[in-house]
């Protein structure tokens, strides 16, 4: 009797004692994984860079010996071929791009919805001479190809500080890993194929210089290996191209988009508001004005 009860007790022992064990083990085992999930479940958000050219149209561009640069990018990554422009005006082309709307600068912005979402952002341009300069277009610099100032929402507020010139932020932010999650890139009049100038005097090779001496920077960059997308798109075609998709007369510009898992042909057709439609899809954030009509296309796919 007495040999039973104690191999019923140290077998109830043993039992705790496993149990006790196991215990431990689950719990520990369920630290690690709820340790682990916040890493697989809360994504960082995406990086996006939008760079915008001028006033060329996908035949001038695409296949075009004076932009080789430009072309090894359009066969290594992502072409869309069938995109176009709003309309032959720059700052609408621009507004379009960040509100969904061509016509008023009243609307809600990209920005706006990035900033509620409290995803970092920084619009970048060339020889703008000073943080949030809201003054007429100086030296090379367009105030017509800064969209941001035009937004009250943007310019009477704090947002207003991210809109800051291209030198020296733009390479000093990818070489410190300081860049945001998303950056808007206007070129200066002359980067951007919008004029001629020296040394060149030829707004594609001056575009396609410009480019090359850039895009490695982003390339290399930290931002970039760490799930970058790189879209550069031209505002309109030459004003002879009338053409449109769904609405506008813009024209047929390139677009192309550089990222670890896009290439090929992109052969679906849309225009800006695709593109914008793209970026929010991205962010998960509100589809803007036009940006909603699926029938103005959806970049997303090429992104890869």
């Amino acid at each position: 009797m007495l040999t039973m009860r104690l191999g019923a007790l140290l077998s109830a022992r043993a039992r705790r004692f496993i149990g006790a064990a196991l215990g431990i083990a689950l719990a520990a085992a369920t630290s690690a994984f709820a340790g682990a999930t916040p890493s697989l479940a809360a994504t960082s958000p995406p990086h996006i860079m939008l760079i915008v050219m001028e006033n060329e149209g996908f035949a001038q561009i695409i296949g075009n010996t004076q932009a080789p640069y430009i072309n090894s990018l359009a066969s290594t990554y992502a072409s869309a071929t069938k995109w176009y422009g709003l309309q032959d005006s720059s700052l609408a082309d621009y507004i379009a791009l960040v509100s969904g709307t061509t016509g008023t600068h009243s609307a809600p912005t990209l920005i706006g919805e990035l900033a509620s979402a409290s995803i970092s952002w920084k619009a970048y341009m060339e020889d703008m001479p000073s943080v949030c300069y809201t003054g007429l277009g100086i030296g090379n610099y367009s105030k017509l190809h800064n969209p941001f100032v035009y937004f009250k929402s943007i310019r009477n507020t704090a947002l207003c500080n991210q809109v800051v010139p291209f030198s020296p932020a733009f390479g000093s932010d990818l070489s410190s890993n300081a860049a945001p999650d998303f950056m808007w890139v206007s070129p200066n009049e002359c980067d951007d194929m919008n004029s001629k100038c020296s040394p060149l005097n030829n707004d594609i090779k001056q575009g396609n210089q410009w480019l090359q001496a850039t895009i490695p920077t982003v390339l290399k960059s930290l931002w970039y290996a760490a799930g970058g997308t790189i879209i550069i798109t031209w505002d309109s075609a030459t004003k002879a191209d009338q053409s449109g998709w769904n609405t506008g007369t813009g024209g047929h510009i390139p677009t192309i988009v550089i990222s670890a898992k896009s290439s090929g042909t992109f052969s679906l057709g849309g225009n800006h508001y695709g593109t914008l439609r793209a970026i929010e899809e991205a962010y998960g954030i509100g589809l803007l004005g036009a940006s909603v009509t699926t029938a103005n296309g959806d970049l997303t796919p090429a992104f890869g």
